[in-house]
């Protein structure tokens, strides 16, 4: 036994130097960890826009992902001055004022739309649109929730003919039983 205190023996420095190394080493992949997880939800991370389009043949309502990954969209919601509507051809009926006869309607809710992806969700021919147009259409408004492969759920609001407005959410709305959008 040697006669040298207890906190002067070498194989205590030893041992706390291998402690404070290992700690360290933990803190660090603890560190690392948590920046690639970082990236990987950036490197999927999907942006869906709403955007009305007018043309010599008619209108359209195209839904894009210009985000990195694919969006799941888990639920949608159309009003008109600030009321529900379940369809797209109650939309129209409300808009025009009488059934519309001749629109194309694309349902994207419970579809994942890939990167790059444009989706006409409304095709309106030009003996359909309503009059004055940019004034009717305006009245539109459309809510969609979607999720990225990591979960995180974002919603967009979307007036017609104006702006997209995102923000992050904890979780979707479900989608409506009524609905068919």
């Amino acid at each position: 036994m040697s006669d040298r205190p207890w906190y002067r023996q070498p194989d205590l420095f030893i041992a706390l130097a291998a402690l404070v190394v290992s700690i360290s080493a933990v803190a660090v992949g603890l560190y690392e960890a948590a920046l690639q997880r970082a990236h990987d939800r950036a490197e999927v991370w999907p942006h869906l826009e709403v955007g009305t389009f007018l043309a010599e043949r008619g209108a359209t309502v195209v839904l894009t992902n210009s985000g990195l990954g694919p969006a799941i969209v888990k639920s949608i919601a159309v009003t008109i001055d600030g009321k529900p509507v379940k369809d797209w051809a109650a939309a129209l009926q409300t808009l025009l004022g009488a059934p519309a006869a001749n629109f194309v309607v694309t349902t994207v809710f419970d579809t994942a739309v890939r990167p790059g992806d444009h989706v006409q969700i409304l095709g309106l021919g030009q003996a359909q649109m309503p009059s004055p147009f940019w004034k009717s259409i305006g009245r539109v408004a459309v809510t969609i929730c979607y999720a990225s492969v990591f979960d995180q759920f974002w919603t967009i609001d979307a007036r017609l003919g104006g702006r997209n407005v995102w923000r992050a959410v904890d979780h979707c709305p479900p989608q409506r039983a009524d609905d068919d959008l």
